[in-house]
């Protein structure tokens, strides 16, 4: 485990070596369009690539190796004899009747309640209004 956190913490520091390297043309000021300012920007690019790239490959070996020793639990790996979830029949489009059938009781009961509110307001009873 050892050699997997030594890999990791070398490359962190060259991560950290090309990042200054990208940026010390700025923070030391050197002269724009000099050699030494275009040779820091990408060796510092190129070192912070491969750093990346290193990291990446340390964490995936360590994380195999605990797998390996049952540290860290199997990925679950899909069945290829396991059925697919059946597909869901695509909804009937709605008609005309549907949104009649469906806001008929709606409106009736509307109609009711502005019948009530008006004979209430007037005085009078619903059977009168009609």
């Amino acid at each position: 485990m050892t050699r997997y956190l030594a890999g990791l913490i070398t490359a962190t520091a060259a991560l950290g070596v090309g990042t200054w390297l990208l940026l010390a043309p700025y923070a030391l000021d050197y002269p724009s369009g000099g050699t030494a300012s275009d040779v820091d920007l990408w060796t510092g690019a190129g070192v912070c690539a491969l750093s990346l790239v290193t990291i990446v490959v340390w964490v995936r070996a360590w994380r195999a190796r605990l797998r390996d020793d049952g540290l860290l639990p199997e990925r679950p790996v899909p069945q290829p004899g396991m059925p697919e979830e059946p597909p869901v029949p695509a909804a009937t489009e709605p008609t005309i009747e549907d949104l009649h059938s469906l806001l008929k009781p709606l409106v009736t009961a509307l109609a009711a309640d502005q019948l009530e509110y008006a004979a209430r307001k007037t005085g009078g009873t619903t059977e009168e209004r009609r």
